[in-house]
């Protein structure tokens, strides 16, 4: 009977873990993918795969520096260039990738000395897993994925003692994400080498304690390459906390020690979820003025008690030779940079901060499997082999359900405030959700629970704003003042937002406040001179206070820019008329009324020009064709002192 082909159960695990996820690829930008991918021109410039190295990771965006993760950036360029710009592209890569993790752990284990069964069953845990069905679903997560990518192979080079490879994957690893650093201690954990007797160690490991120092010495060099390389793109080497928005991660500003005791709980429900992933959740709520749990929470207990443990069976099995230890070492070195115990992250809640652990583990999870299968008699191994493919089926059904929460901004945020219910930044981003999907009254409803968790919220408060005016009817003054509130509260926590400004202008003139507008209106020109909803508030406002040559500053260039829009044109006009200007107010109106045949008005403006230059029979004309057109002319004389004495036409 021929043997089975060598590369078949590296196809059968690069097939399933594509299939599981294999949905994804017709699911559109989600959450921060649209800063990322969709609204960042960055990406689409020439040689930004190669510029990308000299600036931080949101270059292109509003967000601010404090992470540096080039080869990303430089990914996303080169994918949009070459499957396009739609999401479909981004999504098959990322399906790509974690098939091609998968795959490499399944390599890297066999080149451990791994036996097949154990390594192939790891390697499809690995696939499978629940946990990679965020840095997968999400575009922006291929910070998550890329460096598992190279760290594998860095493991692998390091396993055949190819110090120069070595050193290169685990630069490319740190210029994806920080948290790369934890493979740092790799190779020096490695110089102490495994026992003789240990079947692991396999013959593809360092032959000589020369190659074991000139990888751990491969290691520090790439560091000091990334390091250099950071500091000068301009992005500090520790991201500052103040930099960090406490409604994203509200443990940011939460005082010590409360944060650390909030961390340590919320670091016990990610490590369970590794271990148990049927749904990650978290009922707490943090922040500045929330009490923290304390020491003797059951919560904070599990959760020093599962890093103690994990220390412990690392530092004991290493003390061993046994390389398990290293596996476990290395998983908890990459989980401590996105636990918050050492300093706040970019974010409380992402799943895909424990893909790069979950590596880890299934490098120590194969080996001890190994170790079971080793032992056990025949009927032993078959338990142990069918219980794990049980197991397998249950993960693969866990990872397609969670992958389906990223088919849409509703259905992800729907999904995190059912299981954050007092994470203000999950509600927030819901009704932003629902604005986009014209439901602007369930919009309001979660906008107002995300004030109720964070009043520090400056997105909440302009959306709220925004629901809030979609939906008000013509007369509700309330609801009117409560759009300026909240805009203006969204304008000082956000100063830079544009259209917060906007909105509070555009209420203050529905309330009939053009002077309050008017300073809202300016005060979005000096973030952008060219907005032009700016302009044409300001244009409004300074209109209805009877500025009109103040106004003229600003109309004749929206008249320009939108000649087809007679709410433009006629201020323009009736600006001229009152400035005196009444030969540019004659041309205005006539090159208006050929534009706009049908409108009566700007007939009577030339009866208002032709009455104030003198000419009776002419204005009389125009008024009596004006009021052919529209009998509403007898209103408008009534309202100017232009034609006092006239006949009515």
């Amino acid at each position: 009977m021929r043997s089975q082909p060598r590369y078949v159960p590296y196809l059968l695990v690069a097939l399933t873990a594509a299939a599981v996820h294999l949905r994804t690829i017709g699911f559109p930008f989600v959450f921060d993918d649209q800063w990322l991918v969709v609204r960042n021109g960055f990406l689409r410039e020439g040689w930004s795969a190669v510029t990308a190295f000299a600036h931080h990771f949101w270059h292109g965006t509003p967000s601010e520096a404090g992470y540096y993760r080039p080869v990303v950036v430089a990914s996303l360029a080169i994918n949009g260039r070459t499957l396009g710009w739609g999401p479909a592209g981004f999504h098959l890569v990322n399906v790509l990738l974690h098939a091609a993790n998968a795959t490499l752990a399944l390599w890297l284990l066999r080149r451990l000395g791994i036996g097949a069964p154990a390594a192939i069953l790891a390697a499809f845990c690995f696939a499978v897993h629940p946990v990679a069905a965020w840095p997968v679903g999400s575009i922006a997560a291929r910070v998550d994925l890329l460096p598992v990518f190279f760290i594998l192979l860095a493991a692998i080079a390091l396993t055949g003692g190819r110090a120069i490879a070595m050193g290169a994957c685990f630069l490319m690893a740190l210029l994806c994400k920080e948290s790369a650093v934890a493979f740092l201690g790799v190779p020096f954990l490695a110089l102490r080498g495994p026992r003789r007797e240990d079947p692991e160690a396999g013959s593809g490991g360092a032959k000589t304690r020369w190659t074991a120092v000139a990888c751990a010495a491969a290691a520090l060099a790439a560091l000091a390459v990334y390091a250099t390389m950071r500091l000068a793109a301009g992005v500090p080497l520790v991201p500052e906390s103040p930099r960090i928005s406490p409604v994203v991660n509200p443990l940011v500003h939460m005082p010590q020690p409360g944060r650390l005791r909030a961390a340590l709980a919320l670091a016990g429900r990610y490590m369970f979820y590794l271990l148990a992933p049927v749904r990650f959740s978290d009922p707490s709520q943090y922040g500045e003025t929330v009490l923290p749990p304390g020491w003797g929470s059951p919560a904070v207990l599990l959760g020093g008690a599962f890093l103690l443990l994990w220390a412990l069976a690392a530092l004991v099995l290493w003390l061993r030779r046994d390389r398990v230890g290293i596996a476990l070492a290395f998983a908890l070195a990459s989980f401590l940079p996105a636990s918050n115990l050492l300093v706040p992250v970019g974010s409380l809640y992402a799943q895909n901060f424990v893909y790069l652990p979950l590596a880890g583990l299934t490098i120590a999870a194969g080996a001890m499997l190994d170790r079971a299968l080793r032992r056990a008699g025949a009927t032993g191994r078959r338990t142990i082999i069918g219980g794990t493919i049980l197991l397998l089926a249950a993960l693969a059904a866990g990872a397609v359900a969670e992958a389906r929460l990223w088919r849409s901004e509703e259905a992800l945020f729907t999904a995190w405030t059912g299981r954050f219910p007092r994470y203000g930044l999950g509600w927030s981003r819901l009704g932003v959700a629902r604005l986009e999907g014209g439901d602007a009254r369930g919009a309001e409803e979660a906008l107002r629970t995300a004030l109720r968790i964070e009043e520090r919220n400056g997105e909440a408060h302009y959306n709220l704003g925004v629901a809030l005016s979609s939906t008000a009817v013509r007369g509700d003054t309330a609801r009117v003042e409560e759009v300026v509130a909240h805009s203006r509260r969204a304008s000082a926590l956000l100063p830079d937002l544009l259209e917060a400004r906007v909105n509070a202008a555009n209420g203050l003139l529905l309330l009939g406040r053009p002077a309050e507008a008017e300073s809202e209106a300016r005060a979005a020109l000096a973030i952008d001179p060219g907005a032009v909803p700016a302009r044409l508030d300001l244009a409004e406002a300074l209109f209805r206070q009877e500025r009109y040559r103040d106004a003229l500053g600003v109309l004749p260039g929206l008249a320009q820019e939108f000649p087809r829009d007679p709410s433009v044109r006629s201020p323009l006009v009736v600006s001229l008329i009152n400035a005196g200007d009444l030969e540019a107010a004659r041309v205005e109106a006539e090159a208006a009324r050929r534009d706009f045949p049908d409108l009566a008005w700007f007939d009577f403006c030339l009866a208002r020009v032709a009455a104030r230059s003198g000419r009776r029979d002419e204005a009389v004309d125009l008024l009596r064709r004006s009021r052919a057109r529209d009998p509403q002319t007898i209103e408008w004389i009534r309202k100017v002192p232009d034609f006092a004495g006239y006949p009515e036409p």
